[in-house]
Parts: structure tokens; C-alpha cells; sequence
């Protein structure tokens, strides 16, 4: 390990790690170390559901879906309102079909059926049959045939510099020297003092989880300030609405659900994605309320179909949507919680949200005339998730968006995954993927998959721009 002649190593062993150590290899490069801090290889890529966002795949074309080549990088950029760097963003949108088709040729187990994964024109979501877990086992086993090292349970200390180069990294006391150095360490989402000075809209103490690894310790910020990078992204990412009764995460809510905001009022189709009710939170002090009526949670026979069809997303990956918080046991074990309301009538219940009864049913009752009618013409809710709210007693549970999914703030990259000094120069050797960049994720998070797709599309681009560092290095 103390070899001076390790050409690529890669920090971090999630989908980015992973993708940049196996592309190294594949354009050329015959020395590729992955260093884990944890004793498990994956970091938060085995964790989750598995969706990767990607456009003009094989499978997506297979499907009889047609995307023009720039579809995604527009649509990306448009639900951002362009606040994000749209240089990296477009290299990996424009890719990311591509990189679909090479997770697919490493062995990763996709479905034939696309997902849409937000509010995208086309269904661009990819399922992998076996989750994140698969990604990981399909990429591991590649890169352990291809000659590729692991050192886990040992976590980088320092990034070495020579002048203006980096030149490996510090790991448990050694020295591990290296032509190029990718950065690929995950969030901070497990960090509470990160969280609390870069994410502070989703920071409440003893409330906030993350939905990740515990690796996630935001190392890259230490990396940041020991060579002089540049840094962005504060209060990005994904939040997820959380009813603060436990750390369950929930990721949708029933369609037979309306949300109103702290004047009582409704604002959004309740069946939007996360990302989208992530960003109509940010305007709303970061507080809604989920209402519904005791039919939801107990429904009569007649209506049981029509309560249990609760979810527009149907991932081939992932068995049918249910309530995980919303039913009749969870509301009865915290009928008692602080942020638990139950009333017999609507204006009992308004009192007790402290929201006047007037505009509080005004909404329900306005709700209720669109159910009647058949049409939710505010919002554009699906007709099947139209039920009324008219059966007491009554509930509202206060959620904000507390559940941290991900995390934005992180190195200025270049298109090439290069890492951007504080002098705005690229450090030489030095370059970056998955969540540990910043810059990538804007004010709303876009959808299903997202992450995946940036962290596997942009760790290839970093391999690819490192592999070719080391050539020019030693011409």
C-alpha cells in the first residue's frame, strides 16, 4: 500500500466511487485503490431504493420512448430555474442514456419498465430489480475481477499536496501516494454540526434523520479547507415530509390526503413529488398539514377499493405503496403527540392548529365541492385519489420536511468532475462525484433517481478526466 505507483485512487465506495474506479480501469489504467472508511462497501448507494434517472437508454428506446438529446438537461435546468452549474449538469444529462446501457452491461439488473421519477414529461426512471444493494454487489464483483483493491474500515485523514498537485491521501497514518485522486465520499447528512451550518432549513435537532449511511460524514468539507476548494451548495438537496412521531421514513403521501399550510389553506396536487412538495415547503415556513377523515383510516365496504388505490407510483421494484404512517394503528399509538390533532368537527379542529376555522374549513369545503364534482380543478389531482373529507373524527398531522434524503453542499467541479480551487484555478489531480459535489442539485430536487444517475454519470466523467491527467502527467 505504500506504493508510490497506485495511478487512480478513488475516496469512497458508493455509486460514483465505484463507477470512476471501474471506468479508470476500463480506459486503461492498471492501478485503481478504493479506500472505504466503513467496514461495508456502498456507502448510502446500498440503501436505497434503486432508481437511476437517465435518458435515450436502451431500455427507454425498447419501451417506445423518445427523448430529443438535450429533453432531460432542459427539463433539469428548467425545474432548477437554471441555478445550478450547467456545465457538469449537461455532460452527464446529455450521458446519461449511456450510462444506463454501461450499469446494465456491468450486471446491474434492470427492469424493462420505466418509471416516471418526478414530474418529467417521459418516464426516465429505471428500476433495478434488488435495489441499491444490487448496484453495489453488480459494480463490486466487476471490480474486483478487473484487479481492483479495496482498503475498508479505513477513512482518509488528509489530501496530500505537492505544490500546486494533489498527491494521494492520508489513510490511517500512512501514506498512500497517487498520480490522481477522486473524491467520492457521500454526504454530510450524518453529521449533525454540517447539518446545522450548510442544511439548516432541514435541521431540527432531535427531529431531523438521514436517510443514508452513516459514513456520511461530510468529509469532503474537511478535504475543502485543507487544499483550498471551492465549495456550494448551501441548503440544497431533498427533504421529505416527516410527522416527527418517529424516524419512519415515508416517502409519498396518500392520494386521499389534503395538505394546507399554516393559514389553512391547500396549495399542491398531494400525490406531487417529493422533491416538488420539498420545494413548495421552503415557501411555506417549512410546515403543512396532512388532513383526512376517519373513512381514510377505516374505510366502509363500499369505498375500501377506492382508499386502498392511495399512490400513483407503482415501481416495478418496490411493492404497492401503503400507508406507513397514515392508518388507523399509527394514529391511535400517537393520538396523544404533540403533533397529532383529532376533533369532531372541522372547527374544533382548526382551533386546535390555531388556524382560523373560517379559512380551515373554507379549504375542506372547497375540497370537498371538487370531490363532488369529480374534478380537482386547483390542483390537478388525479380523479381516483377524490375522496371526501365528511367523516368524523377528524385528523391533522403537522409534518415538515425533516427526513434528509440528501445532501447538496459540496466541491465546485468543472464539466470534466475537476475540483475548482478557492483561486478558481482546477487542482491539479484532484477531481469529484455523487454527493459529496456541489452545485449539481438546485432549488428542487427533480426527481427519482436523480442522484444515482449525477453519481454514476459524473464519477465515470471524473474517471475519464483522471485517467487522462495521468497520461499527460507522465508524456
Amino acid at each position: 500500500m505504500n506504493s508510490p505507483d497506485i495511478e487512480v485512487i478513488v475516496i469512497g465506495s458508493g455509486l460514483g466511487g465505484l463507477a470512476a474506479a471501474l471506468t479508470a480501469v476500463e480506459n486503461g489504467c492498471e492501478n485503481v485503490l478504493v479506500v472505504e472508511s466503513e467496514g461495508v462497501l456502498g456507502g448510502s448507494t446500498r440503501l436505497c431504493g434503486g432508481v437511476v434517472m437517465g435518458s435515450r437508454s436502451r431500455l427507454q428506446r425498447a419501451a417506445g420512448i423518445e427523448d430529443a438529446d438535450d429533453d432531460m438537461f432542459k427539463e433539469y435546468m428548467s425545474i432548477n430555474i437554471w441555478d445550478v452549474a450547467a456545465g457538469p449538469v449537461e455532460r452527464w444529462a446529455l450521458r446519461s442514456g449511456e450510462t444506463i446501457d454501461w450499469l446494465q452491461d456491468q450486471g446491474v439488473p434492470f427492469y424493462e419498465r420505466l418509471i416516471f421519477s418526478g414530474d418529467d414529461r417521459r418516464p426516465r426512471g429505471h428500476c433495478v430489480e434488488g435495489g441499491g444493494q444490487a448496484i453495489v454487489d453488480a459494480l463490486v464483483s466487476k471490480c474486483r475481477a478487473a484487479g481492483i483493491d479495496f482498503l475498508q474500515g479505513s477513512r482518509v485523514e488528509q489530501i496530500l499536496r505537492s505544490g500546486d498537485r494533489v498527491t494521494g491521501v492520508r489513510a490511517g497514518g500512512e501514506e498512500i501516494h497517487a498520480a490522481a485522486t477522486i473524491v467520492a465520499t457521500g454526504g454530510f447528512g450524518a453529521n449533525p454540526e454540517y447539518m446545522a451550518a450548510h442544511y439548516p432549513i432541514g435541521w431540527i435537532p432531535g427531529e431531523t434523520f438521514y436517510i443514508g449511511a452513516d459514513g456520511a460524514r461530510g468529509d469532503h468539507l474537511v478535504f475543502a479547507d485543507q487544499i483550498g476548494a471551492q465549495v456550494t451548495g448551501e441548503n440544497r438537496g431533498l427533504r421529505m415530509l416527516n410527522p416527527g412521531v418517529d424516524t419512519l421514513h415515508e416517502a409519498f403521501l396518500p392520494g386521499w390526503t389534503v395538505l394546507l399550510d399554516e393559514r389553512g389553506q391547500r396549495f399542491c396536487d398531494e400525490t406531487a413529488p417529493y422533491g416538488i412538495l420539498d420545494s413548495l415547503l421552503k415557501a411555506r415556513n417549512n410546515v403543512a398539514y396532512v388532513v383526512f377523515d376517519d373513512a381514510a383510516l377505516r374505510p366502509p365496504a363500499d369505498r375500501k377499493a377506492r382508499y386502498a388505490d392511495a399512490y400513483k407510483q407503482e415501481w416495478p421494484n418496490h411493492a404497492k405503496f401503503k400507508p406507513k404512517h397514515y392508518n388507523a394503528d399509527v394514529m391511535d399509538q400517537y393520538k396523544d403527540h404533540s403533533r397529532v390533532h383529532s376533533a369532531e368537527s372541522l372547527e374544533a379542529l382548526a382551533d386546535s392548529l390555531n388556524i382560523p376555522a373560517a379559512d380551515f374549513c373554507g379549504s375542506i369545503r372547497r375540497y370537498n365541492h371538487l370531490v363532488e364534482s369529480g374534478k380537482d380543478t386547483d390542483y390537478g389531482k388525479a380523479d381516483r385519489f377524490l375522496n371526501p373529507i365528511s367523516t368524523a373524527p377528524f385528523y391533522a398531522v403537522e409534518v415538515r420536511p425533516t427526513a434528509i434524503a440528501h445532501t447538496g453542499y459540496g466541491l465546485c467541479i468543472d464539466d470534466h468532475a475537476r475540483v475548482i480551487g478557492v483561486d478558481g484555478d482546477v487542482i491539479e489531480g484532484l477531481f469529484a462525484a455523487g454527493e459529496c459535489t456541489g452545485g449539481i442539485v438546485g432549488p428542487t430536487y427533480s426527481g427519482s433517481g436523480s442522484s444515482l444517475a449525477s453519481a454514476a454519470g459524473i464519477g465515470r466523467m471524473a474517471a475519464e478526466a483522471a485517467v487522462d491527467y495521468v497520461r499527460s502527467a507522465r508524456s
